[in-house]
């Protein structure tokens, strides 16, 4: 081999070995490029999940506002036309004042009538109406639960408040439910129940 061929020669040797021995040196960086473009990217997904959480639970927050809104407005125009919605069991209806039904309880509870428990989930009820019955002619009541959209809690309310209050009244007490919507299977409960509710328009 002639002399300039072999320094040629010698030289791409060189080059080449310096490339191997540069090789290990740059598949390290790029796998530190890969590994930071990767965590990179996790990051960016996990902020971007973190900032879905946030708008999920603010619009939970607005959803559960303008629920506690449209309850509120159904409850006051309830309220208003209390005697329209129970007209066809009593005449004379009266809503019973939340502070007289709670010293009336206060004395129940005395007497170990009831506890302070059930005195005190009876004074949730939404609304108690007394009245005269059209059909007995007698003093009854009428313990009404209000929802916007009737479900098996409201019933189950409903009942177990109307047995506390037959208890302290010894009278007639009637379940009564008053919303705005109402599913079939629900309808079908309140059915076997019978237990009566209505429907409020706008």
């Amino acid at each position: 081999m002639p002399k300039s061929n072999f320094s040629k020669f010698y030289i791409r040797v060189l080059i080449l070995t310096k490339e191997l021995l540069e090789l290990p040196i740059k598949f390290e960086e790029f796998r530190n490029e890969v590994n930071r473009r990767f965590e990179a990217l996790e990051k960016g997904q996990e902020e971007i999940k973190q900032r879905q959480d946030k708008m999920e639970e603010i619009l939970e927050r607005h959803e559960k506002s303008i629920q506690e809104l449209k309850g509120w407005q159904l409850e006051h125009k309830v309220r208003m036309n209390i005697c329209a919605y129970v007209g066809k069991y009593i005449k004379k209806c009266r809503i019973k004042d939340k502070s007289e039904m709670a010293d009336e309880l206060d004395e129940y509870v005395e007497k170990n009538i009831i506890n302070e428990i059930e005195r005190d989930d009876v004074l949730l009820l939404d609304i108690l109406v007394s009245g005269i019955s059209k059909k007995t002619k007698e003093e009854i009541f009428i313990a009404i639960e209000i929802s916007y959209k009737i479900g098996n809690n409201d019933i189950e309310r409903v009942i177990k408040r109307k047995e506390i209050l037959e208890r302290v009244y010894k009278k007639e007490i009637i379940p009564f439910i008053i919303g705005k919507e109402i599913s079939d299977k629900t309808k079908n409960k309140l059915k076997k129940l019978g237990i009566d509710f209505i429907l409020v328009s706008d």
